[in-house]
Formats: C-alpha cells, structure tokens, sequence
C-alpha cells in the first residue's frame, strides 16, 4: 500500500509517479486535471506546431486509462490543453476498438485571462480547458444558458507557486461543475495544489498526485492557508 505525502480534512496527496501510484486509487467521482502538455510540442522537441505523436500514444493513453477506471463510466471532468494538444488530449480517450461506451472530449471551454501571452503576430490570450465525460455521465447541473467562455484575469508570466500555475478561482468553478458537496475530486498532475486547493474550498474532497516534492510541499503549505489562498 502506498503511503500518503499528506492526509488531512479529506485532502491526500502523493508524491511520485502518476502512472506508478494510480493502480492504487480506488475512486474519484471527477477528474479536474492540467497534465504537462508543453512539453509535446514547439520549442521542446523542436517543432512549432506539432505535438509529439509518442508522448501521446503511449504516455497519455496510458494515463487516460487509469482515469476512466478511478471515476467510472458515470465520471466527467475538466483537462487544460492547448489548440496543438486538443486532438491529441482526446484521442488518449479514444479505445482502440471500435465501440460508443467510451468517455470522450465532449466540449471546449475557453478562459479568457485578459492578458496577453506568447505568439507573433497574435498574441494568446486563453486558456483552452476540456470538458470530459463518461458514457453514462449525466449532465451536470450548469443552466443551459452558460456560456463556454469564461472570463478571469489571470497574470500571464511567473507565479507565486508554479511556472505552470492555473487559477484557483477558475478551478474552484470547473470543480462545482462537474461535482457536488463531498465528492471526490482528482487531480494526477497536482502541481502546486491549485485543484487540492479549490476543492477544499468548495466542500469538496480531493486526490492530488505530484511528481516533484518541493510541489507536494507547497501545495501543503497552500492547504494550511486555507480561504486566504482564493485568488493565488
């Protein structure tokens, strides 16, 4: 049995590899997620628009099945990715057989942060995040009048606590989305904590896996700041 990095008020956290320490998970109801998808393309392996169809493939469906197994058929969630990346997020769900009892990539949602980022000549100014579900999902309960647009200001450049830090405030409204009170939220790419964090503020519970210990460490140190770390 693997022993938890932390356990605490419904919170635990790993540290080591997702892929290693996923077989041990029982359940999760959902899945709220931003998996290292820069490193699949661009400046990283020496492309400018192509994702690494390797990384993917292998790595990624690997992943997803370990996913689809912790939430179940009835699951859903949210994954950041980027517009090189999306196709290949979704097809990581997709079996190899030809069968509709699946999760798939169901809808694209789209944070605008209000601030520029990279690119020439334009410059990007969202964040792509999918929306994900099982085959027996049932639809959440968000109005049908929600658009797929959601506007945030989030600082483009460094952070307090990862390079690759996402908005607590924007993750604590995917995680009210796609869960209710006491629901089990995982993240196997915690980072810093941002998921672990917002599900703790929204009532709800939370696996978290991270790879590097400084990271697990911080996102505990985040957790002990409790409804001060809303907006970090």
């Amino acid at each position: 049995m693997i022993k938890p990095y932390y356990e605490e008020n419904g919170i635990t956290i790993y540290h080591g590899d997702c892929l290693e320490i996923m077989p041990s998970i029982e359940t999760a109801c959902a899945i709220v997620t931003d998996p290292p998808f820069a490193f699949t393309g661009g400046i990283s392996n020496g492309r400018s628009a192509e994702c690494s169809d390797q990384f993917f493939s292998y790595w990624w469906r690997s992943v997803c099945d370990g996913l689809t197994r912790i939430c179940g058929p009835s699951g859903s969630g949210f994954v950041w990715c980027d517009w090189k990346t999306a196709g290949s997020i979704a097809a990581g769900f997709t079996p190899k057989k030809q069968t509709y009892d699946y999760w798939r990539l169901s809808q694209m949602l789209f944070h605008y942060r209000g601030m520029p980022g990279m690119g020439q000549p334009f410059r990007s100014s969202v964040d792509m995040i999918g929306y994900i579900r099982g085959p027996k999902h049932q639809n959440p309960p968000i109005p049908n009048t929600t658009h797929n647009l959601i506007t945030s200001y989030w600082y483009y450049g460094k952070h307090d606590f990862h390079p690759s830090e996402k908005s607590t405030k924007v993750a604590t409204m995917l995680i009210e989305w796609c869960s209710k009170q006491d629901d089990i939220i995982f993240d196997p790419f915690m980072g810093s904590g941002t998921t672990v964090v917002a599900a703790k503020q929204a009532g709800r519970r939370a696996i978290g896996i991270e790879l590097e210990e400084r990271f697990c460490e911080i996102a505990v140190k985040r957790l002990a700041q409790g409804v001060l770390d809303f907006n970090a």
